[in-house]
């Protein structure tokens, strides 16, 4: 099975089913024809329709064993439990992205993965799609919406908890060794300024002592 399958690939396949025709696939696909010959091109090429040429028709399209091996790995898979690339999805969608292409390049996953992702958000109801224009456009359901929120407050709360711990975190206590010496510098410095202080007292009683001739020099 090609893996460049994209998730316009997948949907129009779902859309198209067995049985359809080509020269009314425009109108199945809300597209132009030529929107549509190209995107049965493409579904063509990967190996997952076929479809007969006569002149001037109809022509079915088949979808082949490897389309519906594609569409059973996408329900199969669409009953995964949600995480959170879904999440991340989700938020993208609620940023302002509508095509997979612009999914595709901002997360940096295969088509063929966000294919089944899509889809899988689909089917458990946080996100619709419609095809048109040869294209398809994406938009998230009110269940999409209100995840996307319940995630942001929830983000929110975790970092301003992380930001009060920090704040509230105890610093670290020196160690008996660190405590110590600023004590005995102390110590050693008011004892320093009591001697010098002692000093200067006795040489200024001395001097007075001498200016009334208390004392006589020696």
């Amino acid at each position: 099975m090609a893996e460049d399958v994209t998730f316009l690939d997948l949907a129009a396949l779902i859309k198209i089913g067995s049985g359809a025709q080509l020269e009314r696939l425009g109108s199945a696909l809300n597209s132009s024809i030529f929107d549509a010959s190209n995107i049965a091109g493409a579904l063509k090429q990967k190996g997952l329709i076929e479809f007969t040429a006569n002149y001037p028709g109809p022509n079915n399209i088949i979808v082949t064993e490897a389309g519906k091996a594609l569409v059973a790995e996408a329900d199969s898979r669409s009953a995964e439990a949600f995480d959170r690339l879904d999440e991340t999805i989700l938020s993208q969608l609620s940023g302002g992205k509508r095509l997979p292409i612009e999914l595709q390049n901002t997360l940096g996953i295969r088509s063929k993965d966000l294919a089944m992702r899509l889809y899988k958000l689909f089917k458990q109801g946080y996100m619709s799609y419609e095809i048109k224009n040869g294209n398809v456009e994406i938009l998230l359901t009110e269940k999409g919406f209100l995840s996307t929120k319940a995630a942001d407050v929830q983000a929110y709360q975790q970092s301003s908890q992380q930001l009060s711990e920090q704040a509230n975190a105890p610093t670290q206590q020196a160690t008996p060794m660190e405590t110590e010496i600023p004590s005995r510098s102390r110590k050693h410095v008011r004892r320093t300024i009591f001697a010098v202080a002692a000093i200067a007292v006795i040489i200024i009683a001395i001097a007075v002592m001498e200016h009334f001739g208390l004392i006589q020099r020696i």
